[in-house]
């Protein structure tokens, strides 16, 4: 599987935007998590277009 043709720019942007602003939003974040959220959003989008 190759992520990059299958991950726009604009849906790779729209997902470090969310990132980005729930790290804004929160005193304390958990990478652990953030990071699972991250590929949660990523493999969402790769397996729709499959």
């Amino acid at each position: 599987m190759n992520i990059s043709e299958k991950l726009s720019e604009q849906q790779l942007q729209n997902i470090l935007l969310t990132i980005y602003e729930k790290g804004q939003s929160e005193k304390n974040i958990n990478v652990t998590e953030l990071i699972e959220e991250i590929k949660e959003h990523i493999m969402t989008v790769v397996n729709a277009t499959e």
